[in-house]
């Protein structure tokens, strides 16, 4: 019968390929593993390693065994994880994906406000593009996302839309810098820093300088907000993008005016279908909208 005892000294040999690296994760001697190896293998009825110069080479039959034993450590892992939050006191753990947008400071300030509310929780914070943030909702591998309209309700819980209206943004010195707002017709022959064409930002701010009858001088386009603005503050253009990336990046070398007619940036909540939403899962949304909220005056 196979033992934890040979499934963790197999691991160690796998991560260290030598008996002796083996021995000093497990503190005991090479000899020690290099037995429990041999009882392993006479177990199993194959051969896990093979010798090499500098070290051991694992068989195939050894790669497709620690594919499998990796599998159980991820989720003892997991575990241990879990054992460490409740001695440190922790309440539990919030995974949270988004949208660049709000990434690049807005929801870091969220979490800030969150703990310092008192809520002790792990919490990690990743960036994925709008399929993405709903892909890995649906999949479990993800408590909360954020992300743009619109967005397919089939797999996921989509809160109601939320929206937030875009600015413009002018490098340090522009002609239009003086003014309280800028108007679409203002922009006219400016040099202009564009979004993504197949963004929905992007699609409303097209829209809407059609309507008006404005022709931009384009030349320059980024993915990201974060891009657009960087372009910004070098001198390069003036742009319209959402208001979340471009407060986070006022300290980079450009001034934000409102916009007279409004551009909304408009985003949603995601949640998994299937399973309850926890009290901390709740409490961050209540937290997120009450952040929102100061975007949306």
């Amino acid at each position: 019968m196979i033992t934890p005892r040979q499934i963790e000294a197999f691991r160690a040999v796998m991560l260290t390929r030598s008996m002796t690296g083996a021995a000093r994760i497990l503190s005991v001697t090479q000899s020690a593993v290099s037995k429990i190896m041999h009882e392993l293998e006479d177990e199993l009825g194959f051969v896990l390693f093979s010798r090499r110069k500098g070290g051991l080479e694992p068989t195939p039959e050894a790669h497709a065994l620690y594919m499998e034993v990796r599998k159980s450590f991820l989720g003892l892992d997991k575990i241990a994880r879990a054992a460490q939050r409740i001695r440190a006191g922790r309440q539990g753990r919030l995974r949270i994906v988004s949208v660049p947008a709000l990434t690049t400071g807005f929801l870091q300030k969220v979490v800030r406000v969150f703990l310092e509310s008192g809520h002790r929780v792990e919490i990690t914070l990743d960036t994925y593009n709008n399929e993405e943030v709903v892909d890995l909702v649906a999949l479990g591998h993800a408590d909360i996302g954020i992300t743009m309209t619109p967005i397919d309700s089939y797999a996921v819980n989509v809160s109601p839309v939320m929206t937030a209206p875009c600015v413009c943004l002018l490098p340090h010195g522009h002609r239009l810098a003086a003014k309280e707002r800028i108007s679409l017709e203002d922009l006219r022959g400016e040099p202009f820093i564009s979004l993504a064409e197949n963004t929905t930002t992007r699609i409303r701010i097209d829209a809407a300088f059609r309507a008006a009858n404005i022709a931009r001088a384009g030349g320059l386009e980024a993915r990201w907000s974060a891009s657009v603005a960087a372009f910004v503050a070098q001198g390069l253009g003036v742009a319209i993008i959402e208001p979340f990336t471009a407060r986070a990046h006022a300290h980079c070398g450009y001034v934000i005016r409102p916009l007279k007619q409004k551009i909304e940036f408009s985003f949603a909540e995601v949640t998994p279908k299937q399973s309850i939403q926890s009290t901390i899962a709740r409490d961050f949304l209540d937290c997120f909208r009450q952040e929102v909220a100061a975007f949306q005056a």
